[in-house]
């Protein structure tokens, strides 16, 4: 009889440690599990948000230059203000960052939940042997029903 109760909870113990995956049913009622490797979707919003980041980090606006607008709003820092089109647009910026040595950028607020969607962060940088920082606005708008950058500030 003792070892019956010990094998009896043993079988417990062993089936209490199995690693089980949360299951989900479809509208068509097929089980699905989750895979360990799924690509997590990104919005749109946050791709151009996350583009236009990894460019200002990287000195290159060729990595955002395909997401901006027909018409830009700019107002930068250097005196450079009013309405560019996207290819004036990356004249300007990289006229403004050839000047500027990052130091470091990072979005610090994301806001994508509404009908202007923007993003603002700190700039940091060294021009002329000082460090310096500027704060960068960037907000989107629907244009032929895609997302793109409307208007660029460097304050």
């Amino acid at each position: 009889m003792k070892w019956f109760l010990v094998i009896l909870l043993m079988s417990f113990i062993s089936e209490a440690q199995v690693k089980t995956q949360p299951v989900t049913i479809q509208a068509d009622d097929t089980l699905v599990t989750p895979s360990v490797h799924s690509v997590v979707q990104r919005s749109p919003i946050a791709e151009i948000f996350q583009n236009v980041e990894h460019g200002l980090q990287n000195n290159a606006v060729d990595k955002f230059k395909k997401e901006l607008g027909e018409i830009v709003s700019m107002t930068i820092s250097s005196g450079d203000h009013g309405y560019y089109s996207a290819n004036q647009a990356v004249l300007v910026l990289v006229g403004y960052f050839s000047e500027r040595r990052l130091v470091s950028f990072k979005f610090s607020r994301i806001h994508e939940k509404d009908s202007a969607p923007y993003a603002t962060g700190r700039f940091i940088y060294v021009q002329k042997g000082m460090q310096k920082s500027a704060q960068v606005y960037v907000s989107l708008t629907q244009q032929d029903s895609q997302w793109v950058i409307s208007q660029f500030n460097i304050y």
